[in-house]
């Protein structure tokens, strides 16, 4: 059965969160949506036109943050982009105690984590997936204390317009011969998975949860979306070097020398912690932490998910490859 009950959408920006609210404006009326961004001139004039609410918040200003979420029963939560755990867990519990404090009252919280730690596992190597493991501890600890939440966590899988992070930043416009990562290039990889098929998903998952709370299999639950597929350093390698044109092949380093690379302190930063920090992720690939294969997301798409060369292509051509 349809529900009226409003749901909050917050940041609803970026390009996970741009696309999760275009999907979900097309499959639950647009009235239903709160959506909340410290930019709302961006978000399209169709969808207020529709019925949608607009409001501004932003997380770095926590006092934008009271009653903003006044009249929502539901908050889709995406994360706050930054790497650093303490910065990036306070920005979210500040977010969830507001909303807590409205009215009606949020029944369920949805939260966008990260396809690290595998299918649930309260662990990860990966200091990046540091800050959503304790936002998950938090939502536990605040569903144990009080019954009438529930949550979501959505693990959403590694990016395949994120390759570049997992490649030493390679250029494929022009790209050098070697993949210098401290890794052997063997399985097991990577479930690559497109981000407005993410934002698809998620959205259907959030429409099927609210026709039927009650019986959702989602309810208090980790939920990890990824691609088809588990693909090695070494495959993608061999992907990147057909759409190259030229043979690029994996180089294992040292985690010292892929921190130190200069193409990854360029993108990453000067200050060497936070290349260094960065570096941990593949320490989480070797553990199989990015390797989960199980079909959920197709199941929701309704289709076949699109495959990494595909996508690889596809942002390449269209210049939306993500370089960070």
């Amino acid at each position: 059965m349809a529900s009226s009950k409003k749901i909050a959408v917050f940041p609803a920006a970026g390009k996970l969160g741009t696309s999760f609210y275009t999907h979900l404006s097309q499959i639950v009326s647009p009235e239903r949506l709160i959506l909340i961004s410290r930019h709302p001139e961006k978000i399209s004039k169709s969808l207020t036109d529709a019925g949608a609410e607009v409001r501004k918040a932003d997380y770095d200003a926590p006092e934008s943050l009271n009653d903003v979420f006044e009249g929502a029963s539901y908050l889709f939560l995406i994360s706050y982009p930054s790497i650093q755990i303490d910065h990036r867990f306070n920005a979210h519990r500040q977010a969830i105690n507001a909303a807590l404090k409205t009215s009606p009252g949020i029944e369920h919280i949805f939260y966008t984590s990260l396809g690290f730690g595998g299918d649930g596992n309260p662990e990860s190597k990966a200091y990046v997936m540091q800050a959503h493991l304790k936002t998950e501890a938090f939502l536990k600890s605040l569903v144990a204390s009080k019954p009438s939440l529930t949550f979501t966590s959505i693990r959403e899988g590694i990016y395949s317009e994120t390759y570049t992070m997992y490649t030493s930043f390679i250029d494929l416009t022009d790209p050098s011969d070697s993949i210098r990562i401290p890794h052997d290039g063997s399985g097991p990889g990577i479930a690559w998975v497109k981000i407005d098929e993410l934002g698809e998903a998620s959205a259907k998952l959030v429409k099927e949860f609210t026709e039927d709370p009650t019986s959702s299999q989602y309810k208090n639950r980790i939920v990890i979306l990824t691609g088809p597929k588990d693909y090695s350093f070494r495959e993608v390698a061999s992907i990147l070097s057909k759409i190259a044109g030229k043979q690029i092949r994996v180089e294992q380093v040292t985690e010292e020398e892929h921190s130190t690379n200069p193409a990854v302190v360029k993108v990453m930063g000067a200050d060497q912690g936070t290349a260094a920090a960065w570096t941990t992720v593949f320490g989480a690939v070797r553990a199989g932490e990015n390797s989960v294969v199980n079909g959920e997301l197709e199941r929701l798409l309704g289709r076949e998910a699109e495959g990494f060369e595909t996508t690889v292509r596809k942002s390449l051509a269209e210049g939306t490859w993500v370089r960070r």
